[in-house]
């Protein structure tokens, strides 16, 4: 079996949204310095320090994922700089559904690797047959089971 890569949601999507946010700050840091406004450029630099950690954190996980006999390779977009990730082949991984949105009536599914390594949260059942097909392809590798689904609600 050669390496299959799964997109949960579109990379170009999730790169495109780091670039506009990145482009913005650097331009405001450019400007800040044009100005010599160095409260301000202080105050730009922690933004930027802010996002880098908010698409490498936990509220931003992986949109696509490439797994071969190799192993398992989670892909973050552009940003998957600061967070390579090279997982062995036989790894656990888990299916979870939980309630989310403000009121807690959105039916959400992600696709978690190792206990702490997630995806983005998504929605529907075509978002699902493909976390569902990240489990059956792991599970193929390494010819036994290796994960669950799990229910949060």
């Amino acid at each position: 079996m050669g390496a299959e890569t799964f997109y949960i949601r579109s990379l170009t999507v999730q790169n495109t949204i780091m670039a506009i946010v990145a482009l913005i700050m650097i331009a405001l840091l450019v400007r800040c310095f044009l100005k010599k406004q160095t409260m301000h450029a202080i105050a730009v630099i922690l933004w930027m320090g802010f996002f880098v950690w908010f698409f490498n954190g936990p509220f931003w996980g992986f949109s696509a994922v490439t797994i071969s006999p190799q192993g398992i390779e989670p892909h973050y977009g552009f940003l998957s700089v600061f967070k390579p990730k090279h997982l062995p082949a036989d790894t656990c991984w888990k299916i979870q559904d939980y309630r989310g949105g403000i009121r807690r009536l959105k039916q959400l599914h992600y696709f978690v690797l190792d206990d702490d390594i997630e995806s983005l949260r998504v929605r529907g059942a075509d978002k699902l047959k493909t976390l569902e097909s990240i489990g059956a392809a792991i599970d193929r590798i390494n010819g036994k089971s290796m994960g669950e689904r799990v229910k949060l609600f």
